[in-house]
């Protein structure tokens, strides 16, 4: 086997700082993201958005009950927004009707494919009325009906809205449960909403994957969009969750594909927050420019930072957090002047509207970094909306979006293939480089760069490897090394949960090779990074935090094994290797120690092809 060697001198002592959020991840509600994904809801379509399948009545991902019931979507809806803001979306507010026509008969709804862990506890809720008293009857059965796993009885009076609660304790595991909502008397029900959560649930999110969520080490956490920005409605947050209605997309195969073109909003600003503090990440909001007003976005800034005694701080305050959150980082829009986002699509007319926006919010908090948005990735428009956008809006916004999605063909049928795969996407890295190096060229020097989109195209539709595992590491040591002479203080990835970092299932969720990557170079968070002579490009990042010199190699070679001499500035402490054998669709990375020898003031290891490695020495003061 062909090997390379790397002859590197780390100096400890030439130190320069670097950016924390150069760690970032985007949290959109898109596709897996949040529905399937980090939302701990089992139950799909919970609020009936949406028409009903054809000529059944029922809505999408339920079924009825009932040989001779009546169905219907479209009468009475629960859920609602908090105010108006000019959108107009379809099918939004729905409620799921049932008309029994024969006393004694069962109908009802249901719902399959519901994933229970054995000796687990779920917290069911129900929205519901009825035209007259009825027993409803709540029960979680396996797929065919057949074995009983929980059962409730709620007493349903006639009138107006009830919310019905219960706790089921499971004791077997099923794979492929159901819910069943049944009555038996002559009546109409209508079902306003319905919830399915474990108890052990996060803010309404899945324990495990916030838990990878802080193995990825996010430093800064973008959201609600993304594309998703121009979808969301913040205020909504002050309705109860079971009643915000849900969230219709613009464009149903960018956002919402698999729930149907909707998002039940289960995340409100309040749960964003407590997520970002327990995974130890930096907020970064993104407001819905093209529809609402540049007083809800100010509102949104005061619900977050203002004092307990404003008027939306208030609110922050009645709903148990009386201290500010102090959100520094916002961004005015997403990807604008393209076709798949809604508003403005000129420079000109973009700088006005963010202006407006942005000297509302900065009235509220004057604190605020913000940045603006536009086709700045775009070689087409970008000098257009450099002049006319991004000039024109300082000071209000001090940084300019930025994204890239490495498109190309992939071939994993033939070894030629899987090389060509492989060197192209890793190899996109350096046109990336050269993509920022080009836009840093036109910027004036106090507009800064947020990379806050960077990903593999279509990641969020296919399974990911270990080739894209070594693009996400590469990506990050380029950054590391380009990020403070281009003025690129953000970098944010394109996005963990499902759809890049973190593969969730029903039972568990797991790093992928991206996510291994990312928590392998979390070394570096934080720390200052140090001066390496020797480099023929970024093959090698090194950083101090505290008493550890963190270094982390890289060998992105597709069959040449690298072998780096560096200098012991003290004790090897630990050394990690992830090793890329397996290159095929759903890869990981093979994680064992990496073998480390010692020659007086010499440290040497070799990486096979397609690796990565960290390696962490303990400073002394002798």
């Amino acid at each position: 086997m062909r090997e390379t060697e790397h002859r590197l001198t780390i100096d400890p002592g030439r130190r320069r700082a670097s950016s924390p959020y150069l760690f970032g991840h985007n949290l959109e509600h898109t596709r897996a993201c949040v529905s399937g994904g980090l939302s701990a809801q089992l139950l799909r379509n919970r609020k009936f958005a949406g028409r009903p399948g054809a000529r059944t009545g029922v809505s999408a991902e339920w079924f009825g009950i009932g040989a001779r019931a009546f169905f219907c979507n479209d009468k009475d809806p629960y859920v609602r927004h908090f105010k108006p803001n000019g959108m107009w979306r379809r099918n939004e507010t729905n409620a799921q009707t049932v008309q029994n026509p024969l006393e004694g008969e069962t109908a009802g709804i249901g719902q399959g494919g519901l994933y229970l862990r054995e000796g687990g506890r779920y917290a069911l809720a129900i929205v519901a009325k009825a035209s007259r008293p009825v027993t409803l009857t709540a029960s979680l059965t396996d797929r065919k009906g057949e074995i009983l796993h929980a059962q409730a009885r709620f007493e349903l009076s006639g009138g107006d809205w009830q919310r019905l609660e219960t706790t089921f304790a499971v004791s077997a595991g099923d794979p492929e449960a159901c819910l069943r909502l049944t009555f038996a008397e002559r009546a109409t029900v209508v079902f306003g909403a319905v919830s399915l959560l474990p108890e052990d649930n996060f803010h309404g999110m899945r324990r495990d994957v916030v838990d990878c969520l802080k193995e990825l080490g996010a430093g800064l956490l973008r959201w609600p969009g993304g594309n998703f920005a121009g979808e969301y409605r913040w205020q909504d947050m002050f309705l109860p969750v079971d009643q915000r209605a849900p969230l219709q997309a613009f464009t149903e195969d960018e956002t919402q594909p698999y729930t149907h073109g909707y998002d039940a909003h289960e995340i409100d600003t309040d749960d964003f927050i407590a997520l970002c503090r327990e995974i130890g990440a930096e907020p970064f909001i993104t407001i819905n420019l093209a529809w609402d007003a540049p007083e809800a976005c100010a509102a949104w800034v005061e619900y977050c930072n203002g004092p307990a005694d404003s008027e939306y701080g208030r609110l922050r305050a009645q709903r148990g957090h009386e201290a500010p959150y102090n959100v520094r980082f916002w961004s005015l829009g997403n990807e604008m002047g393209y076709g798949h986002m809604e508003g403005p699509m000129q420079p000109e007319q973009y700088a006005e509207a963010a202006r407006a926006a942005a000297r509302a919010m900065l009235a509220k908090d004057p604190t605020l970094t913000l940045c603006s948005s536009g086709p700045y990735e775009n070689k087409e428009k970008s000098a257009a909306w450099v002049e006319k956008s991004a000039r024109a809006l300082r000071p209000e916004a001090s940084f300019i979006s930025f994204h890239t999605y490495n498109n190309f063909p992939q071939d994993f049928t033939s070894p030629e293939g899987i090389r060509q795969t492989f060197e192209s996407i890793v190899g996109s890295v350096k046109e990336n480089r050269a993509n920022l190096r080009a836009l840093r060229a036109t910027l004036p020097e106090d507009i800064h760069i947020s990379y806050d989109e960077w990903n593999v195209w279509a990641a969020w539709f296919r399974k990911s490897s270990v080739i894209e595992g070594m693009f996400a590491a590469s990506m990050l040591h380029m950054m590391l090394h380009a990020g403070g002479p281009l003025d690129v203080p953000f970098l944010c990835f394109f996005q963990p949960v499902g759809e890049g970092a973190i593969d969730v299932f029903p039972d568990h969720a797991a790093l992928s090779a991206d996510g291994q990557a990312f928590a392998l170079m979390k070394a570096h968070k934080g720390g200052q990074l140090c001066a390496i002579e020797g480099l023929e490009d970024y093959e090698a990042v090194a950083s101090l935090r505290e008493d550890v010199l963190s270094v982390s190699l890289i060998n992105d070679d597709f069959d040449a094994s690298a072998r780096f001499v560096l200098n012991a500035p003290g004790p090897v402490a630990a050394a990690r290797l992830l090793e890329g054998r397996d290159l095929l669709p759903g890869s990981h990375f093979e994680e064992r120690a990496l073998p480390v020898d010692t020659a007086g003031d010499a440290v040497f290891a070799t990486l096979p092809p397609r690796g990565a490695a960290l390696i962490q020495f303990r400073l002394t003061n002798d």
